[in-house]
């Protein structure tokens, strides 16, 4: 059992390790590790950064929000439609109280 949390305490923070490869200088030492870094991610397809993800994130989240402006809409348009209604109630009140 020990080894199935190991296993998976390795599998989730592997994931989260992920990076993009940035060229800090042009150095021939710089350079190599920069080659090191995308032969890795080519080699080590988990390992890739997390972009797509945040542009799918940021996606969903602005069909989220849409729809629930969408519903916000329609709420309001519930809520102006009972306020006309119970005026119109009330003014049916008072016209059968003031005859």
């Amino acid at each position: 059992m020990k080894i199935f949390y190991f296993l998976f305490f390795f599998l989730i923070s592997s994931t989260s390790f992920a990076h993009e490869c940035i060229l800090k200088g042009t150095s021939a030492k710089e350079i190599t590790i920069y080659n090191s870094c995308k032969a890795d991610l080519r080699l080590n397809p988990k390992r890739i950064d997390n972009s797509n993800s945040n542009d799918l994130n940021k996606s969903l989240f602005k069909v989220k929000i849409q729809k629930l402006k969408d519903e916000n809409k329609k709420l309001k348009n519930q809520l102006l439609d009972l306020k006309l209604r119970l005026n119109s109630i009330m003014i049916s009140i008072n016209s059968y109280i003031n005859n």
